[in-house]
């Protein structure tokens, strides 16, 4: 049957495994039933080499006429190919050495009484030399010793010096490393011989646990001494044992050993008891694979390849679907679990601003105009500081990668926030003396005044809170502020309802008065609260850094920009189709309410990976900054994508949940498409921003936003509007096409900045 193609393997085809007392064809026991193919017996330490011949023989008939063997079923080792009709020996494996000098906890013949003591029923040398003498050895070919400890063997040295005679150009030795041997060591250096030693742990304390034995430091040290011929032939072994050495903080110590030793390659096996209880365990094996990821990605940084026996490469062969999931799932996780508080904040300011509005407007329609028209003043001016203070996580994120200590920095973020806070505060106050300039219903302009003046003071509570968040954000310590912005949330709604309308007879009622103190009181409660949060960090004797303050106004300034550009671009749209009609005004800000709601999530995600991103490039380390900023934007996008089909599915529903208005619905439906890829859009440039933002891009950031609203989006909606008459659509297609440009424009920057700093 020359050249037949059938189902089999290699090792079955064109190995021999010397076991304890037999010979098998295959040496892995991973699968069900597998290592137990017996082809020869030793009887009085001999084995009948023809009977061994026969019967290997007719195993191979028998896969040549699709028999596979039962006990092979499983295998990962198992596939179609054309194999010779007269195979060649390639795979030697000795494992008929028992005795060991460690007594590893996981070792599979503590539980099989014919492996007690050690037993050598033959002897390795004369039976290799019978082999070798009667059958073709492959010239890449490989003899493998294993089975307790080989080094243990009195004719060890002897059969490596042997192989060394023949020109053996493949041996592997798996050994705990306690013993050195000369000959093995000779074998490394010229580069025929491959030792594997069990190391299963960095500290000293698990590798006592493990090995019963303590010879940790004499294992490293002789890993050292095999290694120093700067070869690529040690290998460190690590079998993970969960519950016992499948920390991270293990495994990071003995990937740092493996690489110090001089160690090239790790090797990665789990427990089998453990395997084949938990194989069919999704949870459980998912969660084996995610640490064997992270050894990958860690190893990269200590420039250590990585190997996966036995087990392991079961699993990923089983579980190769999820493995896009596993290798980014911790990076998921960290993304998550910073974003989601900062989401949850996002959606408490959203509350306050909403919760003003529907108090206020059940007062009267003049507090609700006049306050209406405040904010749109005091926004303005107070968007660009909060701009200013974003840099702040940015900036201290990357001196925390760069290992520099950043407590010392609290005192200069409380004093710029305090300058900012009077600063922005005056500017605030002072418009008030030109309200009187703009043609405002005279009516409206008493309460216009009253309620900037009161909320100009909330700049101090507000900018203190803000600052405190932007520190602690780069600690990536989230949960806290956010928390108190839900708290102020629900403090703001009480204070507006007794402010505004008044408490009995206490309170009197003070419409718009009383909704600029609850807003100042809310502020400044924030602002207390972080206050006292922060005070143990507090320390008189740290100076101010007014160079850590220059670097927050070179950073944060473009920032600023980039926010008030973007605000303007949407006012400005509000007050065009305001002027067409007030339909057009009102449908667009609907709209608009729907895509900010669902944008606190990519933007919060955009937060997230400028602090890591930021974080990891003061680090240095290349391959976090990639994967967090792959995953940050697979997460944004999809996020919108998913909004994006929600809304393309159920508009009537969406824009029925703020008014039934049918000339409303009638202008809406045809935009909702062009809003539905808007959001998409959306969700990739915040996110890329995010990116560029943690390499301290700020100004390229910046310059991306002017040119996507203002030199690609405004001769759009120029050409839409005004050439073809499209109003409001024409305007949003526009705000569509600016968001795509943003997003481009940052990818491009972002690969040529990836390409840079990789090289």
């Amino acid at each position: 049957m020359q050249n037949n193609q059938y189902t089999s393997c290699d090792r079955l085809i064109n190995g021999i495994d010397f076991e304890l007392d037999c010979i098998e064809l295959c040496c892995f026991r991973c699968h069900q039933g597998g290592g137990n193919i017996e082809i020869a017996r030793v009887i009085d330490g001999k084995i009948d080499i023809d009977v061994l011949e026969k019967n290997r023989q007719e195993l191979i008939e028998a896969c040549k006429n699709g028999n596979v063997n039962p006990k092979c079923e499983g295998c990962f080792n198992l596939e179609k190919k054309f194999w010779d009709e007269k195979p060649k020996i390639k795979y030697i494996h000795f494992n008929h050495w028992t005795m060991c000098n460690t007594n590893c906890i996981y070792c599979y013949t503590k539980s099989d009484k014919k492996y007690e003591g050690g037993v050598q029923h033959y002897k390795a040398l004369p039976l290799l030399k019978e082999i070798l003498n009667r059958f073709e050895f492959s010239p890449d070919g490989e003899i493998t010793f294993a089975g307790g400890e080989p080094l243990l063997l009195a004719e060890f040295d002897e059969i490596i010096e042997y192989l060394l005679e023949i020109g053996a150009k493949k041996i592997i030795v798996h050994t705990s490393g306690v013993l050195y041997s000369q000959s093995l060591a000779k074998a490394v250096s010229s580069g025929c011989a491959r030792v594997v030693i069990s190391h299963d742990s960095g500290s000293e304390e698990t590798y006592k646990r493990i090995k019963n034995t303590d010879f940790c430091h004499k294992v490293w040290q002789n890993t050292h001494n095999y290694a120093k011929s700067e070869c690529n032939n040690v290998f460190s072994k690590y079998v993970i044992i969960p519950g016992i050495n499948d920390s991270r903080k293990e495994i990071e110590t003995w990937l740092k050993k493996s690489a110090d030793s001089g160690v090239k390659t790790v090797i990665l096996d789990v427990e089998h008891k453990w395997y084949e209880k938990n194989k069919s365990n999704l949870k459980q094996s998912l969660r084996l694979l995610s640490l064997c990821e992270y050894v990958s990605s860690r190893a990269e940084i200590y420039n250590l390849n990585v190997e996966f026996y036995n087990a392991v490469r079961y699993l990923y062969a089983e579980y190769k679907k999820y493995l896009p999931f596993i290798k980014y799932k911790n990076y998921f996780s960290a993304l998550l679990t910073l974003a989601l508080p900062i989401m949850a904040g996002s959606i408490g300011h959203t509350i306050i601003g909403a919760t003003d509005i529907l108090v206020v407007a059940k007062y009267n329609i003049n507090s609700l105009a006049a306050i209406s028209i405040a904010n749109a003043f005091l926004f303005t001016i107070f968007i660009f500081g909060i701009g200013l203070q974003d840099a702040i996580s940015i900036i201290l994120s990357n001196k925390r990668g760069k290992k520099e200590g950043i407590k010392k920095y609290l005192n200069t973020t409380l004093i710029f926030s305090l300058i900012l806070a009077v600063l922005f505060s005056s500017v605030c106050y002072a418009m008030t003396y030109i309200i009187d300039r703009f043609s405002f219903d005279p009516e409206l302009i008493p309460y216009i005044k009253q309620y900037t003046r009161i909320v100009a003071f909330s700049m101090f509570g507000v900018f203190i809170y803000q600052g405190i968040k932007q520190f602690l954000q780069s600690y990536e310590i989230v949960n806290f502020p956010n928390l108190l912005i839900l708290i102020a949330a629900l403090l703001n709604l009480v204070f507006d309802v007794v402010f505004v309308f008044g408490f009995k007879d206490i309170i009197p009622a003070m419409g718009v008065k009383g909704a600029a103190l609850a807003t100042f009181g809310v502020r400044t409660f924030m602002g207390l609260v972080m206050l006292i949060y922060v005070m143990r960090f507090i320390k008189i004797t740290d100076k101010i850094d007014f160079s850590l303050m220059k670097q927050i106004i070179r950073f944060g300034t473009p920032l600023g920009i980039t926010l008030l550009i973007e605000f303007l671009a949407f006012n400005i749209i509000t007050v065009l189709v305001g002027k067409e009609a007030g339909i057009l005004a009102a449908t667009h800000n609907i709209l608009l309410t729907i895509s900010s709601v669902t944008f606190n999530v990519p933007l919060a995600i955009a937060v997230a990976v400028a602090v890591k991103v930021a974080y990891h490039y003061g680090a240095k380390n290349y391959d976090e900054i990639r994967k967090y900023s792959y995953t940050g934007v697979f997460m944004g996008v999809s996020f919108m994508a998913l909004c994006a089909v929600i809304l393309a599915l159920f508009p009537r529903q969406l824009v029925g949940i703020f008014t039934k208005d049918t000339a409303v619905m009638d202008i809406a439906m045809p935009i909702v498409l062009i809003a539905a890829m808007y959001q998409i859009f959306d969700g990739f440039q915040v996110v890329m921003g995010g990116v560029l933002k943690g390499f301290k891009m700020t100004k390229v950031v910046s310059l991306c936003v002017f040119s996507g609203y203002w030199l690609v989006g405004l001769p759009v909606a120029y050409f839409l509007v005004f050439k073809y008459g499209m109003s409001l659509k024409g305007y949003w297609i526009a705000l569509a096409v600016s968001l795509c440009a943003i997003g481009v424009f940052d990818a491009v920057i972002a690969k040529y900045k990836f390409k840079k700093i990789k090289s």
